[in-house]
């Protein structure tokens, strides 16, 4: 994760910026709507499902009857009368009505969304008024039919009231006409209490108990919520961007990946620059991490040994190189530094000898190599020299392997400072020698080119000794690398003294 966010930081700002540009496209387009409530309850009147004579009192039959009535806020009839009120069509496109039924009680709470506040409000208020004037008109209406009906009954059972009056007067007491009055009597009686009973009939549909008011604010979400969940999405999608990406550069980035290819790392140490680490046990992690480095070199190389140090990429050799000498040196070994690299000489010079002739300027004789060995910090150090760019092909000549074993008979530790792995240079040097010590760059050096680096040294017969790990600043040492041991350290221990030595 630290690695992709120092290399693909970018990958994650645009991939942030680009969900935010989308964000802002998002909310300048978004049409906000908004909604406003009026609650009716309904008050039982002629002619509609709540009365007392189309009610059975079952909850059914009020669950019926109330879905009734909130059908009826939906019809032509309650929007013609919204729209007279409102002065234009409603709902139209992009709006809506909605018409809702509190359980168990006979209320309607009727919402109407649009596009502004102040239209949502007078929507709902208008259809609420408008529906109970519609259910009042129609109530009126249906008392008003009744009344006329039981008119028309008083008026011909009054009719046929006097027919039977006159003829009973004239046929007697007993007659059929005198049961006829009577009769007639009775009816017009109840026909009279039931146009009193339709009179008193209350018309008023019911009553607005909570009016629309104007709604604070819109149904969608405030702005900000947007632009924060779209910052966290680029966010989140940048760093798996940049986790891909750094997957795919397939970097060796810790121990177990180049543990995976039988390469074992002996010692994480930091990036050299140009100065030597200090010669004294107590100056902190990256003298400690050179020591690990010598005891494994050691355990594992046991003196006389050639050893070449090479890089997988295109690092330079040279910094690792002439620190492993020196604590090789602190150890009381004899140690010779042979710089190798004839491709391009050591820009740093942590020893501090300059510009001095060396293997370049030796032309392939052991004398005169061994007349410009200059010795520094316990180290014998044959420099590149003065014109490196005629000697090119010197490691891959006869004199280049002549050179080396002469020092190899005087010396403990010859350290060869080689081009990297790869190269015609650095192979021809890597021959020269009895094992190579690769140097890993951290989140820089490919699984694939460690890969084929050791194929190649395995067809040439190039003896892999172990690795080191180049990290880009100083840290303290893990418990992972604490504890790491060669795989042959007690045995060097007993057998070779100069073990000892190495890890004192």
């Amino acid at each position: 994760m630290r690695s992709a966010l120092r290399h693909h930081i970018t990958s994650i700002i645009v991939c942030t910026a680009l969900a935010l540009g989308f964000a802002a496209l998002y909310v300048v387009n978004l049409p906000y709507t908004y909604t406003s409530s009026a609650v009716v309850l309904l008050a039982p009147a002629p002619g509609n499902p709540l009365t007392a004579e189309a009610a059975s009192g079952s909850g059914t039959q009020t669950t019926v009857a109330m879905s009734t009535e909130a059908e009826l806020v939906r019809t032509s009839a309650v929007r013609d009368i919204v729209a007279d009120t409102l002065g234009r069509l409603a709902p139209d496109g992009r709006e809506r009505l909605e018409v809702t039924i509190p359980t168990n009680t006979q209320m309607l709470e009727i919402s109407f969304t649009s596009r502004t506040a102040k239209q949502a409000q007078e929507a709902a208020q208008a259809f609420a008024e408008g529906y109970l004037a519609f259910r009042e008109e129609r109530a009126t209406s249906t008392q008003n039919s009744q009344l006329e009906a039981l008119q028309t009954q008083i008026d011909a059972a009054e009719a046929n009231l006097r027919r039977a009056t006159s003829e009973a007067a004239s046929a007697g007491t007993g007659s059929f006409a005198s049961q006829e009055v009577q009769l007639y009597t009775d009816r017009l009686a109840q026909l009279s209490t039931s146009r009193s009973a339709a009179e008193a009939l209350n018309t008023a549909p019911g009553s607005i108990i909570a009016p629309a008011v104007e709604p604070a604010g819109a149904n969608e979400l405030p702005e900000w919520v947007y632009f924060v969940a779209a910052a966290a999405l680029g966010m989140l999608a940048g760093i798996a961007f940049a986790l891909l990406r750094e997957w795919r550069r397939d970097l060796v980035r810790d121990t177990n990946a180049a543990a995976e290819m039988d390469v074992a790392v002996f010692s994480t140490v930091p990036s050299p620059g140009s100065t030597l680490v200090k010669d004294t046990a107590d100056d902190g992690t990256e003298h400690e991490a050179y020591r690990r480095l010598r005891a494994a070199v050691v355990a594992n190389g046991p003196a006389p040994h050639i050893l070449a140090v090479a890089g997988v990429e295109d690092e330079s050799s040279w910094g690792i190189a002439s620190n492993l000498a020196v604590v090789l040196a602190e150890a009381e070994f004899s140690v010779a530094l042979i710089a190798a690299d004839m491709s391009s000489a050591p820009s740093q010079d942590p020893l501090g000898i300059g510009r001095h002739r060396g293997l370049a300027d030796s032309a392939g004789e052991v004398a005169a190599a061994r007349e410009f060995l200059v010795e520094t910090r316990g180290v014998n150090v044959l420099t590149a020299g003065l014109d490196t760019a005629g000697a090119r092909d010197l490691t891959a000549s006869p004199a280049f392997r002549a050179i080396v074993n002469s020092l190899h008979e005087d010396f403990d530790f010859v350290v060869i400072a080689a081009a990297s792995a790869g190269s015609a240079e650095g192979d021809a040097a890597l021959l020269a020698s009895d094992s190579v010590l690769l140097i890993l760059t951290s989140d820089r050096t490919k699984r694939a080119r460690l890969n084929a680096a050791l194929e190649r040294f395995d067809r040439l017969g190039i003896d892999v000794l172990g690795a080191v790990k180049v990290t880009t600043a100083k840290a303290p040492a893990t418990h992972s690398e604490r504890s790491q041991r060669p795989t042959r350290t007690s045995r060097n221990e007993e057998m070779n003294p100069k073990y000892a030595r190495a890890r004192r």
